[in-house]
């Protein structure tokens, strides 16, 4: 295997990364582990613990401002997509713990079915 590259329950891959001996920080999840090691190596570059952790603590913070304030389109690529009132800003869109977004659909009053997942709200 990669230094720093974990293959997960899913398939996916996802790259960490230490900072100091306690704390360690996703740097995202790729479909092959080569994809995940270059990225990996790419965060070597830095010049030091510090820096990196720095450059993560922002990324933090512009992916929580991000969620704040999503970016709700009622049309994209020619069609028309159904708005409603969850946190995603869609109908049947619903984010996922590992920063994925699902998309599932009501039969009847109790049983859903997911019709698959993505990396984006606006592409599900």
């Amino acid at each position: 295997g990669y230094t720093g590259v974990y293959e997960r329950a899913i398939g996916s891959f996802e790259v960490k990364r230490r900072a100091g001996t306690k704390t360690s920080y996703s740097l995202g999840t790729f479909k092959t582990a080569l994809e995940a090691a270059v990225v990996y190596a790419d965060s070597l570059k830095r010049i030091g613990d510090a820096e990196f952790v720095l450059e993560r603590e922002a990324e933090k913070e512009a992916k929580q401002a991000a969620k704040q304030a999503p970016k709700v389109v009622s049309h994209h690529n020619g069609r028309q997509l159904h708005l409603g009132d969850s946190a995603t800003g869609y109908t049947g869109v619903y984010e996922r713990a590992i920063g994925s977004f699902e998309v599932k659909r009501r039969a009847g009053t109790k049983t859903s079915y997911s019709l698959g997942t993505f990396k984006t709200a606006l592409e599900a």
